[in-house]
């Protein structure tokens, strides 16, 4: 099966892009502009030569005052190491827009053996995006922290202030610095895990059959309307509209 699904280029210009979401993963390399990406309830800012990486069914939208371009490409792949965004940087030779530019040509001109390219130029972009991210370092904390909320988002019973405690930073401090490396507080990264998480559970929800109140309780909310009230405040809907 094709891992590459759509490669497209922003090819004028353009100020804002309405809310959506991708069924799979998408990764958008901006070649102009500057501005900020609404993604749940944070702006994660982008410039030129920013490559950002959205999960799949992740609601988000670009805006940027003096308008914006890029290349951006989808795939699905079960091997990728990531579970969450990612604001990585291209090197200075821009080896990253030089294979994505590639990339979009094969993919639109159907050559001989196009898919066969597409394939092989999506490996190397893969093993970029790993390289970039392991040059991408967090303060200790930060990733710590990170990693605590990845590894306990689905449980109920997980409070991002048992990871806090285990911080030898004041709180306030913490959460500004926490806010500079991700992008948001660690309040709304957790929540934006669990809402992440709760789509993707609900667009599944016709063949597993699971309850909103199920679904609450897996993304780790313990109370399905508490649940709801977030669900709506991120994506404009509810549960039962979002499906």
């Amino acid at each position: 099966m094709a891992k590459v699904k759509y490669v497209g280029k922003v090819h004028e210009p353009i100020q804002s892009c309405k809310k959506h979401a991708h069924e799979y993963w998408e990764v958008v390399r901006y070649t102009r502009g500057r501005g900020y990406v609404e993604m749940g309830e944070g702006r994660v800012p982008f410039e030129e030569g920013d490559i950002l990486v959205i999960p799949p069914h992740t609601v988000h939208s670009d805006h940027s005052e003096n308008g914006f371009q890029n290349y951006h490409y989808e795939f699905e792949d079960n091997a990728f190491p990531f579970h969450t965004w990612l604001r990585l940087y291209d090197n200075e030779n821009h080896d990253f827009l030089d294979i994505t530019e590639k990339l979009y040509r094969e993919y639109q001109l159907h050559r001989n053996h196009y898919k066969e390219v597409v394939e092989h130029l999506y490996n190397i972009l893969f093993y970029y995006l790993v390289s970039f991210a392991d040059e991408r370092k967090n303060p200790p904390y930060v990733e710590f922290a990170v990693n605590e909320i990845v590894s306990n988002f689905s449980n109920p019973f997980y409070d991002f202030s048992a990871t806090q405690e285990r911080i030898p930073m004041n709180a306030d401090y913490f959460r500004k610095l926490f806010s500079a490396s991700v992008g948001m507080s660690p309040t709304r990264y957790l929540n934006s895990m669990r809402i992440d998480y709760a789509k993707r559970l609900l667009h599944l929800r016709s063949r597993s059959h699971l309850t909103v109140q199920e679904i609450a309780w897996m993304s780790g909310f313990r109370d399905h309307l508490y649940f709801s009230r977030v669900f709506r405040k991120s994506t404009g809907m509810s549960p039962k509209e979002w499906i």
